[in-house]
């Protein structure tokens, strides 16, 4: 529900490196596409691609990563290429072209999960949807029944009422904080003592870091923004250093001569999430040497883009860094094929799942959010047909 919509798709090699007891071909053709289709994801009509001012900073960016040696993606999004038309021509109200992104869109995003995965479920008649409530522990009692303590909140977080639920199976998708922080406080607390020490281990941040640079007088990144991931450097085919970069402008009215990038590199580094039990929080062990990996990385495909270009970096955009670590593609603490096996199903425990991005081995190499559901409809027909 909170992203930029980019509807990215791994390459096989990618699928095979992250899962590899998956076959990428179907992967790809079965659930990549079932997820296509559940999300909605959508794609732009190129010829008005090629003319619209608020592709102009994209057109830019792939000019530009030409002249470095590096191809482009045009992904899919779960926002509507054809609201977006309709938005720039003053047909519907703007939301796109207003600025309105990562935290939600007020218009135009027919593939969110409240309008298709969660409506559907709803649908079913057989699915509760229980909003301002937060899991805050889970256990399991002598006769097997799974117990899960919840806190109901008003929409200020003040504490209105705790509750209990039973149940026969228990489903984990609280994403990479949630998940593990619920088992590593079972397992360090003595819930559920018997959890692997593979909890907490694994987790990765894609390689994500951002940048930004200069663009020359004569191309300017155009002054009618969307904000909405639309193109990337794709280079992801260099064994050495793989890349995917999703382009964007800086959203003013004015035009700034910059174009920025949220870029995803490849590092072996991991670390460990753990639990406090004192402060009954989480840290993860992320030594600056990581980040340093990530900047180098990062550098060393972006010092070509500048180079070719004749263009300088900016450092006005990140806080006055160039490189600007910042995680928006958490991944790993509960590893598929370690903490549980290849669907998801926790070691140690009987009929207790994980269906989210904490399976991930921490790195993927570009948006992740295509990949996760794909995996996630595997898993759960995979577990609904007994597969082992």
């Amino acid at each position: 529900m909170v992203n930029a919509a980019i509807a990215a798709i791994p390459t096989p090699t990618q699928v095979r490196a992250a899962f590899p007891d998956v076959d990428p071909s179907e992967f790809l053709g079965t659930y990549i596409e079932r997820a296509k289709n559940m999300l909605r994801i959508s794609y732009r009509d190129m010829d008005w691609f090629e003319q619209a001012p608020c592709f102009q900073y994209a057109r830019v960016g792939r000019q530009y990563a030409a002249a470095a040696g590096y191809g482009v993606d045009y992904n899919g999004s779960a926002y509507s290429f054809d609201y977006l038309r309709k938005e720039e021509v003053g047909e519907v109200p703007r939301s796109a072209l207003d600025f309105e992104q990562q935290y939600g869109n007020n218009y135009g995003r027919f593939g969110s999960v409240d309008q298709t995965y969660i409506a559907a479920a709803l649908a079913t008649g057989k699915v509760a949807l229980k909003p301002l409530t937060e899991v805050t522990d889970i256990r399991r009692e002598r006769s097997g029944e799974w117990v899960v303590s919840t806190r109901e909140i008003d929409r200020w977080g003040n504490e209105v009422a705790l509750h209990e639920i039973g149940c026969d199976q228990l489903h984990l998708n609280a994403g990479v904080l949630g998940t593990t922080k619920l088992l590593l406080r079972a397992r360090d607390t003595g819930a559920l003592a018997d959890l692997s020490d593979d909890i907490g281990r694994g987790y990765g941040n894609n390689g994500d870091v951002m940048v930004g640079h200069m663009l020359k007088d004569s191309d300017p990144a155009g002054i009618e923004q969307s904000l909405m991931g639309m193109i990337n450097l794709d280079g992801r085919d260099d064994p050495d250093n793989p890349v995917y970069a999703s382009m964007f402008s800086i959203p003013l009215p004015v035009e700034t001569h910059a174009l920025g990038y949220y870029v995803m590199v490849k590092t072996g580094d991991r670390a460990d999430i753990t639990y406090d039990r004192a402060s009954d929080s989480i840290s993860i062990d992320w030594p600056e040497r990581h980040t340093d990996h990530l900047t180098q990385r990062a550098r060393a495909v972006f010092d070509k883009v500048t180079q070719a270009n004749g263009v300088d970096y900016r450092d006005d955009l990140f806080k006055g860094k160039v490189f600007a670590p910042n995680t928006v593609h958490p991944m790993g603490g509960c590893v598929r094929g370690v903490a549980t096996d290849g669907y998801g199903r926790v070691k140690g425990y009987d009929k207790l799942y994980v269906n989210d991005a904490s399976l991930l081995p921490g790195y993927l190499g570009c948006n992740p959010f295509m990949s996760i559901t794909a995996l996630a409809e595997r898993n759960i027909e995979a577990i609904l047909q007994g597969r082992r």
